[in-house]
């Protein structure tokens, strides 16, 4: 209060100095047209009339409405200055006087969420008194006041949905909010009239041409008084052109492994791809776009990439006829720190010696002695391993 006190005494000091300005003062507070129970409420004080300050007190019924603060809204030369619920606003350098009406400050306020309809809310600025230069003009009590309304509907139902050109399924109804249908290719869009359960709600719907030989989500989106949303949705199924001759196409249009490099540069035609992988790599991910939106593709999957192996990863690409094309991606992952140790001190596991092949030659034969009827044959004895021949 001391600091108002001041405040003032500093304004009274100041007009004295400046010229005097003939003019009618004024105040008043702008805010919402309608207020109801839970609502955020900001309250604008207005003042004007060729002013170079003011002053007052700000009061409401607090069994309703919970203070949250207040903002200055005037700038330049002008200061606002609120203690407590007491507040006064001047012209520092006293040379900009508000002619017209401006904003000076804003006060917040949050309605009860029990607040019952038909409750009074007020805020009042009591005592108001603005300074022309030449007299304080006292504007009494300057009020807002509003009664707090029937809360807004939540109700976003519709009570009714007719379609022209297609036949949906099941059978509407309010709580239903998922319909199918199918049309010939002819039809390439239904008529679609839906009304909904509260007048104030509002109705909008998407109803986008039917693509042939797919399914197109026409939407009917209610929103209710307090901006609560339904949508409910028409899956029409349109028939492919009787002419139509569906693409064998199942290129790829890209494929890449996040942060490396692939080997050899893509290119749709080249089926097989390398990318080399540090020690510390334990898992990649790849991306793959198909050149035709009617084709589609799926990952192979592995389970592990093993340290100084290489792993292959497939990608299947299946044209709209059925037409497939395999791309893999062998990720090779740099061995482990012991294994090039190993590699390098030579302790790699021996390799198997080589075994002699078996002689394929037949064994010579021991021929018998020529018999020599003429001559006598010596009787061969054997001692230890030498042979000796007797005669």
């Amino acid at each position: 209060m001391r600091k108002i006190l001041i405040a003032l005494l500093l304004v009274s000091v100041l007009l004295c100095m400046v010229p005097v300005v003939s003019a009618a003062g004024s105040a008043y507070w702008s805010g919402p047209s309608e207020v109801r129970a839970g609502d955020t409420v900001v309250l604008t004080f207005y003042a004007g009339g060729g002013i170079y300050g003011g002053s007052g007190s700000v009061s409401y019924n607090s069994e309703i409405l919970t203070l949250q603060g207040y903002a200055p809204c005037i700038g330049g030369s002008w200061a606002v200055e609120i203690i407590g619920n007491n507040f006064v606003f001047y012209d520092n350098l006293m040379s900009s006087p508000i002619t017209g009406s401006s904003a000076i400050f804003q006060a917040t306020f949050q309605i009860s969420a029990t607040a019952q309809p038909g409750a009074e809310i007020w805020v009042k600025a009591s005592g108001v008194t603005l300074s022309d230069g030449k007299q304080d003009m006292g504007m009494g009590t300057v009020s807002y006041s509003k009664t707090v309304a029937e809360p807004l509907s939540d109700n976003c139902d519709l009570a009714s949905l007719n379609v022209t050109g297609a036949t949906i399924s099941p059978a509407f109804s309010s709580g239903t909010t998922s319909y199918s249908a199918k049309v010939p290719f002819s039809v390439s869009s239904i008529g679609v009239e839906a009304t909904a359960e509260d007048d104030g709600a509002k109705v909008s719907i998407s109803n986008p041409s039917l693509t042939a030989g797919a399914t197109t989500n026409v939407q009917i989106t209610v929103t209710a008084e307090n901006g609560s949303k339904k949508t409910y949705t028409i899956a029409v199924a349109r028939e492919q052109d009787p002419n139509y001759v569906e693409s064998n196409n199942a290129n790829l249009s890209s494929l890449a492994v996040d942060q490396y490099a692939i080997s050899p540069a893509f290119s749709p035609d080249v089926l097989q791809y390398y990318v080399w992988l540090p020690y510390e790599t334990e898992n990649i991910t790849l991306s793959a776009e198909v050149e035709d939106t009617k084709a589609n593709h799926q990952m192979g999957t592995y389970e592990q990439l093993l340290p100084g192996k290489g792993t292959d990863i497939s990608i299947t690409v299946t044209a709209e006829d059925g037409t497939q094309k395999v791309y893999t991606v062998t990720a090779v992952r740099a061995p482990s720190h012991d294994q090039v140790e190993q590699y390098l001190a030579g302790e790699r596991e021996p390799e198997p010696e080589p075994t002699e092949p078996e002689s394929t030659e037949p064994e010579p034969t021991t021929q018998p002695p020529t018999t020599q009827p003429q001559e006598q044959i010596p009787t061969p004895v054997t001692y230890n391993t030498k042979t000796v021949i007797s005669i």
